[in-house]
């Protein structure tokens, strides 16, 4: 058995450890137990010979036990003092470093393979592809050599989020942890910090570390208090929350404590994110991003993002060609996650939309279409959301209608709508010999009809999620107008695969009160769900709701309407955390001159489904600086703030601070990474009409279970 033998430096700013114990732990399932008994080490360093031929990856727990500052010798007594570092074997080529940035990177990233024993030692248990992910996630923040990773200080990050300060605000707690001075309250530093942080009710934090991994189950108990915590006091780590430029005092305590991670490039200078829609992961866990424009127009864009699992480019981002146009709500993958296909929603000029609906499939390994220049097009009519089911069937949402969607002006089109449709390509084969399609529906064109079987193409059928047990459940937009005939109340209906057709088997209508149309029913459904107890969860714009409804659709089983803001996404994980992503809504303008939004704009997370009213908003505030794209142009370029006629004010460049937009999804990676979708920039008036499309994807640290 061969051993590599490891050396570990153990660092807190101008606190000289002198002493303590460590553990070494492999961390892949298999290997997943002590590499390194407890061990106590002398000074701020210690080496490990650990054996190369088992887990790649490993965790190491250093407990502080005796330590100076300035000269003064001080030992730990009551809760323990634990340090966290995470490393990949093959790479080590120097020391590991183990230290509070190391500790809050690592506790983050792998926050959903981990456990933090009473006594403080960190424990680890996944695949080494969840570890992968993790870690890779990890040194996009500090690196296992030590250093700020460049990632999380620069530009779409650094200040652009709150983010890189919260970093360093959770290595001064961890310091005021250690030299431990009395609160305000009498209560000691330490002490203080473990009460605050969220715990179960008969489960008090014991250790820094665990109370940190608690706040990602709940990052909103006591937020503002935990800031308060280190108002006042030396900022040890610099460049943390209590320092931000440009964000008034008020505005600078966090409502939670979670970490993200943003990425804004392509991997092309020219064909940079914009409009970022969904996103599915392959079977190495790359992330293809559906993209709806191209950045600086508001035509259809050409070409999707691929990231490799650490948020970066892969070598073959962007993805081009294979029909590829106007990417929007249509991204899957098959069973075995080799085939990435997208759906082509396509809007523009004639020239600029040569098919009235296809989807486009790329392999997962270069990146190269295995679909033709146009498409491929049986049966299709402006193709949103779309899946798989497991037995390989692809089930697609052809939406029919090809009267324009904003941001698109009327009279560009030269293709007749069809009726709105599912439509399925039998073991993903896209030929009319193996394609089933249902065009006819029971239509309800008011609150108070009866439903009639019709072929529309008012229905707007956007999302299709198959049950895999022959039924698949399919969310219409729906449609109001004055003409009667053009009116489609917005529904859900229940499909089954009966022999070779499909067949109706279930509908909902949406009973929502309009105060624009002054109508029932107008709900303008989004993505439709499927969660643990089989019930379907669908959301709504127009009601900044998601409704619950039993599987034969019979039943309105709840709703999920606090803290949400016209919802176009729903993602619900392994343990029933739902997420809802918030497009926002039209108000709320900034006071600043700019006509940039303040939003609220970001992820609405339940963690009780039970519980509606648990819903709270998960939010990216600003670190003071403005947004950036990728090719180093502010979000909304140089133009100026419009100004009346007759007005001559020096012109107001426009700006934006709010780093997470109007959003249409999310999905989860395989380390419980949640990747959210930056669609549409924040204001609605400016760039709406010629340059709408958000900046890339916001990625929540640990939040969710893994898939």
């Amino acid at each position: 058995m061969a051993n590599k033998a490891v050396q570990f430096s153990v660092n807190v700013k101008d606190i000289v450890i002198t002493s303590g114990t460590y553990e070494v732990r492999g961390i892949v399932n298999g290997y997943a137990a002590t590499a390194a008994g407890r061990a106590p080490f002398q000074g701020n360093t210690f080496s490990v010979d650990l054996p190369e031929d088992g887990s790649q990856y490993f965790a190491v727990t250093v407990f502080i036990q005796d330590y100076t500052i300035n000269g003064q010798s001080y030992t730990v007594n009551g809760h323990p003092l634990n340090l966290l570092a995470t490393f990949y074997l093959p790479a080590v080529n120097e020391e590991v470093v183990v230290c509070p940035e190391s500790s809050i990177a690592s506790i983050y990233t792998f926050a959903r393979m981990t456990v933090v024993e009473s006594d403080g030692l960190v424990t680890m248990a996944g695949t080494e592809r969840n570890m992968k992910i993790a870690y890779g996630m990890k040194q996009n923040i500090y690196l296992t050599a030590g250093g700020v990773a460049d990632m999380i200080k620069n530009s779409p990050n650094g200040f652009e989020t709150n983010s890189y300060p919260m970093f360093n605000s959770l290595c001064n707690l961890f310091y005021y942890c250690v030299t431990n001075p009395l609160t305000d309250s009498g209560i000691t530093f330490y002490d203080q910090f473990l009460n605050y942080a969220w715990h179960e009710k008969n489960t008090p934090n014991t250790s820094f570390l665990g109370a940190v991994r608690n706040m990602l189950y709940d990052p909103f108990t006591n937020a503002g208090n935990i800031y308060q915590m280190l108002v006042g006091r030396e900022e040890v780590y610099t460049d943390s929350l209590i320092s931000m430029k440009n964000v008034p005092d008020d505005a600078k305590a966090p409502d939670q404590w979670t970490l993200t991670l943003k990425s804004n490039s392509s991997g092309s200078k020219n064909f940079i994110p914009s409009g970022a829609a969904f996103v599915v992961f392959d079977a190495d866990d790359n992330a293809w991003v559906a993209n709806n424009f191209r950045a600086g127009s508001n035509l259809s864009g050409t070409h999707c993002v691929v990231y490799k699992y650490n948020a970066t480019p892969a070598s073959f981002s962007p993805v081009q060609g294979g029909g590829l146009l106007g990417v929007g709500f249509g991204a899957s993958i098959d069973p075995k996650k080799e085939y990435i296909t997208f759906g082509n929603f396509g809007w523009g000029p004639e020239l600029n939309n040569p098919q009235e609906g296809s989807i486009s499939r790329f392999y997962y390994k270069d990146g190269k279409p295995v679909s033709p220049s146009n498409g491929f097009t049986p049966g299709l009519s402006r193709v949103q959301g779309m899946e798989y089911d497991a037995s390989g069937n692809l089930w697609m949402a052809s939406v029919g209608c090809q009267d324009p969607f904003a941001p698109a002006p009327t009279g560009v089109y030269p293709f007749t709508s069809e009726p709105s449709a599912v439509v399925v390509y039998l073991n993903g084969e896209p030929t009319v010999e193996s394609m089933l399609i249902c065009d006819e529906f029971p239509v309800k064109r008011s609150s108070d009809a009866d439903p009639v079987p019709l072929r529309t193409p008012y229905l707007k059928i956007f999302d299709v999620i198959p049950d895999n047990k022959g039924n698949a459940y399919v969310s219409c937009i729906g449609n109001y107008d004055k003409d009667i005939e053009k009116c489609a109340l917005s529904a859900v209906y229940k499909v089954a695969m009966e022999g070779n057709k499909l067949v109706v088997k279930g509908a909902w209508y949406s009973n929502f009160y309009s105060d624009i149309n002054k109508q029932y029913g107008f709900e303008s459904l989004r993505q439709v769900a499927i969660n643990g107890e089989g019930d379907v969860v669908v959301v709504g714009v127009a009601s900044s709701r998601a409704t619950i409804l039993s599987n034969d659709l019979s039943t309105i089983k709840g709703y999920y309407n606090i803290n949400t803001y016209a919802p176009w996404g729903v993602k619900i994980d392994k343990k029933q955390t739902v997420f809802l992503a918030n497009f926002g809504p039209d108000k709320d303008a900034a006071n600043d001159n700019t006509l940039d939004i303040k939003g609220p704009f970001g992820v609405t997370m339940i963690r009780d489904a039970s519980n509606p009213e648990s819903a709270q908003l998960m939010t990216v505030p600003t670190g003071g600086s403005e947004v950036m794209l990728a090719n180093g142009h502010p979000l909304y370029g140089t133009q100026p703030k419009p100004q009346p006629p007759g007005v001559k004010h020096e012109p107001t460049r426009m700006r934006s601070y709010q780093p997470i937009m109007r959003l249409t999804s999310t999905n989860i990676d395989g380390a419980g990474n949640l990747w959210c979708m930056n669609n549409w920039k924040p204001s609605a008036f400016i760039d709406v009409k010629d340059n709408p499309g958000g900046d890339g994807v916001v990625i929540f640290l640990g939040i969710a279970e893994p898939e």
